[in-house]
């Protein structure tokens, strides 16, 4: 029984997700007002340049963008690469993060928090120093913001379309294809659920509305995902996803499973709170480890009990199903049909996959930018 619940439960959300990635989009502005680009860097030598340069060239009035690097204690050429790169184009500003035992804030919240103090602008765009960004991503990105809306949250991907990649960096570009797809939908259908550092705009007015990143600041990330959670919950700024392929972001996969792993667990490090921040996505998460959890533990159960395994495996077929017309549909949306290939393989490994990054998440140490964290189950409250 517990199969049918659980499976039934999970086909109408996805079903309703996929639904929603299509929904028509709503209207963009063509003003141009003075925008503060934000990037956290931390022993980025082998990216920040190509970062810049794309950042160099954007087609954005270039009398009407400054962006602001804030060096987060980098221990490689980071710094010096940033420092000959400001030295050429005044639009771009270096800063070196401090310790703020006055906010509490470390890491990359600390040195996103003191470049949004710096910038001028009333939009911030975010992505992260590992990150490629398209010529058009500046104003493709602000022509989202119509008159109520406090954040967009853009699309990444792993990998640049058309290059090739081993099948390990592709399972990586798959499974964020899909989470993307999600995130879509959701924020379509006015309920967001998540957002990527990667590719990220806010209004100023509205960050500071939440109070910044004071309410999360115990919390090692979520400096995207749980900031929109506040403004969600906080504020009446609506949110927007910027569909348009010239927004598109991408970054490049990890080369290693340790390194994978680290970062999935990094993720999921932020699921306890959503219980009280944004409780349809502690809900969303939930069923999602719920049902990967039931399969892998379930079948081999029924196996060992000699009870029939026809209820299983066709709950289970129809989890793929579901879970391939949410993959083919954001692979449509975000024109990434060339993973879809992948998909058996990444269907086969959701089981252990989600189940373990989502128990690791929560309890287990992990490594984020040569920085060990555990992330504690401390006490979170939001003041409304």
């Amino acid at each position: 029984m517990i199969f049918f619940v659980v499976t039934a439960i999970y086909l109408i959300i996805v079903l309703t997700l996929i639904i929603a990635l299509f929904l028509p989009d709503k209207e963009q502005t063509s003003e141009k007002p003075f925008v503060s680009v934000v990037v956290a860097a931390r022993n980025e030598e082998n990216h920040i340049g190509d970062l810049l340069e794309d950042l160099s060239q954007q087609t954005y009035p270039s009398d009407s963008f400054e962006v602001i690097i804030v060096n987060d204690g980098s221990e490689d050429r980071t710094s010096e690469i940033i420092d000959s790169f400001v030295q050429k184009d005044k639009r771009f500003i270096h800063l070196q993060a401090k310790p703020d035992p006055v906010s509490g804030l470390t890491a990359k919240k600390n040195a996103l928090n003191q470049g949004i103090q710096k910038s001028k602008a009333d939009i911030i765009l975010s992505t992260d120093a590992d990150c490629r960004v398209k010529a058009t991503w500046i104003e493709t990105m602000v022509s989202y913001f119509t008159g109520n809306v406090g954040m967009v949250v853009g699309f990444s991907q792993f990998g640049k379309p058309g290059e090739k990649y081993s099948i390990f960096e592709q399972l990586q570009a798959i499974d964020f294809l899909a989470l993307m797809g999600a995130a879509q939908g959701a924020i379509n259908l006015g309920i967001p659920l998540a957002a990527s550092g990667q590719n990220l705009a806010y209004r100023k007015q509205a960050f500071l509305e939440v109070g910044g990143f004071e309410k999360i600041k115990d919390r090692i990330s979520g400096d995207d995902v749980l900031l929109l959670g506040l403004i969600h919950k906080l504020t009446n700024w609506k949110i927007r996803f910027a569909h348009s392929e010239n927004a598109f972001n991408w970054t490049h996969p990890e080369k290693k499973l340790h390194d994978f792993l680290n970062q999935r667990k990094r993720w999921a490090s932020n699921g306890s709170i959503q219980l009280q921040l944004n409780k349809l996505f502690f809900v969303f998460i939930s069923i999602m480890l719920l049902i990967n959890a039931t399969f892998l533990i379930g079948i081999p159960v029924y196996a060992l009990l000699g009870l029939s395994l026809f209820t299983p495996l066709i709950c289970l077929l129809a989890k793929v199903g579901i879970e391939f017309l949410m993959t083919l549909s954001a692979a449509i949306r975000f024109r990434r049909l060339d993973l879809i290939k992948y998909f058996p393989l990444w269907a086969l490994l959701q089981l252990p996959y989600v189940a373990v990054t989502g128990f690791l998440g929560t309890f287990g140490h992990f490594k984020w930018k040569d920085r060990t964290h555990r992330q504690e189950l401390t006490s979170f409250r939001i003041d409304t």
